[in-house]
């Protein structure tokens, strides 16, 4: 009679989850250790039965039965074995009791089992042993044992919600059964708070695993070894460990961590966040808006689609934004940055890196330098701090600044990149910064300190932030802010139409609406106030622009304005023997020429200041504009701007005809109705006089014009240290007498009079 075998399952405890007090106790043989009394051993309290199948043609587990064969793979004793390994037979046994009692109805007995070879590999016993617990060893129960299968002690083994791996190269899915706990993937069987049914937990242990997590949130370390590692379905968290790892994050918002060696990471769909580690690694972020660090190593990381922060990390990286609006940062190193579609921003950090900003508005980003930078788009020139070394291959549009002292240039209208259109952006931060924007409809922000700022060509936005700022918009309808403290707005020809300013109201407030320059040939302006600003000590208002034929052509909005210079300031050009001087400029002794007398020296020269407010209230005032030709025969030959009772000369057949003078003196204010003569707001205006032996006519911007004569009106008009200055050159002017011998040197109208002139 043949007897069948049958497939008994012992549960066993590991001898590398033992510790005894004698290194015999466990040793390899037939009988164990002699007088083994009193001994002890501890079993791991981490330790857990493992399933061992044995293959038997009887009932028993016993020594020398040749029919008893391993059935089944299992790691014991720091040792992978198979049912290719042959027998296991149990060599001896022990009577143990936990440490301390003295109880014989404690008493266990246990059964060391060898492997082929004789190799001992764990025990199993009559009653079940405790994890954590010490037993002794009351005596040597049998040196060949034998026990029914059916008398061994049985475990309930509770998931511990960790799916475990061997040592050896596993590969786990919802096909594997090698957790001693008997954690699956996709069991079911999570303990852990706060776990999904099928969130698992799976560690591979050493070996080069493969691992597919399946569904759920799962945390894969796939530990020591070449590992793959797959996600698959939920936010999973993947660490590779240490080896070259591959790790696929799948669908879901995915963690992935490379750790040590060469590893290669795909994000997959979803938000992800991937971390190279050491080595030199490959970062695939795929689908979603993913952050990509790289670590040390020389790294390529890819963002694929979705708006991404891509971070190289040391080493020399090459990182592709992909698709989206994505941010770029090389760190350290020799590195390549390469923006793709999206408005992409970079971080070159230091070392010579190379940007290709692809299509979109990609901005190099030098706010963690620590010294200025240059950089100027137009010709590709980069220097200073970290843009040291840089270089841009194409596509970069626009330059995010120190906080030093800056000096950024952008292109004209169309970008660097062949197919991309769009215009300039900087942000100087701190330092004073030179910020030039070309062509195109610019953004700039000049932050904090004394910038230099111009728009170029294009309706450009400009921040002058805090700081004593020059903003010139250039051409096109500009949008200027001042910000805070003393900031200055200038413009060429025609470049003021359409423009918008607003000063600013706070910090040092003074800002100043220059408009020197803005007018365009032939044509002129107006200044209109519209009332006082936010803070009181400006004003609001407008500027109208004129053509030759004094039609208008459009106009300037300013807000927060402290000063407003008109094109006819800073002076008037005054003829001398060594050509032309502005008379603020001029001092006592200068020689001038004179229509009646050649070439005379200034005897005095004085100045009176009005502010906003004192000509507010005394509107009488206010300066008179006298632009080019409004005088006939192309004079003046500039505009000019002078005090309302300043006195031009006239010439015309009109004075021939009225008056029977060739030539007459005439009140600015009194010619305010000729064309191209007007009673002009200013916030402030400052009258400069001069004066000779004797009255005088005087040759400025290209018109004959009086000097100071002084009389009971004038000298009652300027201060007393002025006037007391005068009486002391010329004390003859302390009588009516005097100053009626200090004659005018032509015949003066009277209003009525002069009206005739402008009829």
């Amino acid at each position: 009679m043949t007897n069948s075998y049958t497939n008994y399952t012992i549960q066993a405890w590991d001898l590398s989850d033992i510790s005894a007090s004698n290194s015999h106790l466990f040793r390899d043989g037939v009988s164990g250790t002699a007088r083994p009394e009193g001994m002890t051993f501890t079993i791991s309290s981490s330790a857990v039965v493992k399933d061992v199948v044995v293959c038997d043609n009887d009932k028993y587990f016993n020594d020398g039965d040749l029919s008893q064969d391993l059935n089944n793979s299992v790691r014991l004793d720091n040792q992978n074995y198979t049912s290719s390994d042959g027998r296991i037979t149990p060599e001896y046994s022990y009577v143990v009791r936990p440490l301390g009692s003295t109880n014989p109805a404690d008493n266990i007995t246990i059964y060391v089992f060898e492997m082929d070879g004789n190799d001992s590999a764990g025990i199993v016993s009559n009653a079940p042993l405790v994890a954590g617990t010490t037993y002794q060893v009351i005596k040597t129960d049998s040196t060949h044992p034998s026990v029914a299968y059916a008398d061994l002690a049985k475990y309930v083994i509770s998931p511990d919600g960790i799916v475990e791996g061997t040592a050896g190269n596993d590969y786990i899915d919802v096909n594997y059964t090698g957790d001693p706990q008997g954690d699956r993937i996709d069991n079911n069987d999570a303990v852990l708070a706060g776990q999904a049914p099928n969130d698992d937990i799976v560690r591979a242990g050493a070996g080069n695993d493969t691992v597919k997590a399946g569904l759920g949130n799962d945390t894969v370390y796939g530990e020591a070894g070449d590992d793959t590692l797959y996600g698959e379905a939920g936010n999973d968290y993947l660490d590779g460990g240490i080896g070259n790892d591959k790790l696929y994050g799948g669908d879901g918002n995915d963690t992935l961590i490379g750790g040590d060696g060469d590893d290669t990471l795909d994000g997959g769909t979803g938000d992800d966040y991937l971390d190279g580690g050491i080595g030199n690694d490959k970062l695939y972020g795929g689908d979603g808006n993913d952050t990509l660090i790289g670590g040390d190593g020389n790294d390529t990381l890819d963002g694929g689609t979705g708006n991404d922060y891509l971070d190289g990390g040391a080493g020399n990286d090459n990182l592709y934004g992909g698709d989206g609006n994505d941010v770029l940062k090389g760190g350290a190193g020799t590195n390549y940055l390469s923006g793709g579609n999206g408005d992409d921003t970079f971080i070159g950090g230091a070392g010579a890196d190379t940007f290709n900003g692809g299509t979109g508005q990609d901005n190099i980003d030098y706010s963690a330098s620590g010294a200025g930078v240059n950089v100027n788009l137009s010709t590709g020139a980069m220097s200073g701090g970290d843009a040291a070394n840089d270089r841009i291959e194409s596509g970069i549009d626009g330059v995010i600044g120190s906080n030093y002292d800056d000096t950024l240039i952008g292109f004209d209208a169309q970008g660097t990149h062949p197919s991309d259109t769009f215009s300039n952006q900087f942000w100087g931060n701190g330092g004073n910064d030179t910020i030039q924007g070309g062509g195109g409809d610019d953004f700039i922000d000049g932050g904090a300190d004394n910038d230099y700022l111009h728009g170029g060509a294009g309706n450009d936005i400009i921040y002058g932030g805090s700081g004593n700022d020059t903003i010139i918009g250039g051409a096109g309808a500009d949008k200027l802010y001042g910000g805070d403290d003393r900031d200055t707005f200038t413009f060429g020809a025609g470049e003021g139409i359409g423009d918008v300013v607003d000063g600013g109201a706070g910090g040092d407030d003074h800002d100043v609406l220059d408009l020197r320059g803005s007018v365009t040939a032939g044509g002129s302006l107006s200044i209109h106030y519209t009332g006082a600003d936010s803070n009181g000590n400006g004003q609001n208002g407008y500027v109208n622009y004129f053509d030759a034929d004094g039609n208008l052509t459009g106009k300037l909005d300013f807000t927060e304005i402290e000063e407003v210079v008109p094109c006819f300031t800073p002076g008037t050009a005054v003829a001398t023997p060594r050509g032309e001087r502005l008379v603020e400029e001029l001092k006592v002794g200068d020689r001038i020429i004179t229509r009646d007398n050649g070439i005379q020296q200034i005897r005095w020269l004085g100045h009176k200041t009005l502010d906003y407010g004192q000509l507010s209230r005394a509107t009488h005032m206010k300066p008179v504009l006298i632009r080019q030709g409004s005088l006939g025969n192309g004079l003046p030959e500039r505009d000019m701007l002078v005090s309302p009772n300043h006195r031009m000369l006239v010439a015309n057949d009109r004075t021939a005809l009225y008056f029977d003078e060739h030539e007459v003196l005439v009140s600015a204010k009194h010619l305010v109705n000729n064309k191209g003569v007007q009673s002009v707001d200013a916030l402030g205006v400052t009258y400069i006089h001069f004066m000779f032996d004797q009255h005088e006519v005087v040759l400025a911007n290209g018109t004959w014009t009086e000097s100071f004569q002084p009389g009971d009106y004038t000298l009652a008009g300027i201060g007393n240290a002025q006037r007391g200055e005068i009486y002391d050159l010329f004390p003859e002017l302390r009588t009516p007498q005097g100053l009626g011998e200090y004659t005018a040197a032509r015949r003066t109208l009277k209003r009525h009079e002069a009206a005739l002139l402008t009829r």
